[in-house]
């Protein structure tokens, strides 16, 4: 292979390594939001039966 075939396949290599890596980091970035979103909704949710819990307390407590 002569030295033009070679920078060649150096410079795809090295955009294709660039578009994996920025593909990796954008779906990592979403995967985290996707989690903090599901704990932000079951904490909503846990305090909803908390609520729950303690309305079902007070009216059998009377």
């Amino acid at each position: 292979m002569t030295r033009k075939t070679n920078t060649m396949l150096i410079g795809l290599l090295g955009t294709i390594l660039l578009g994996l890596a920025t593909w990796t980091l954008v779906t990592l970035i979403e995967l985290q939001l996707v989690v903090t979103m599901i704990q932000s909704d079951l904490m909503s949710i846990d305090k909803q039966f908390g609520r729950v819990y303690n309305f079902i307390d007070s009216v059998r407590s009377k």
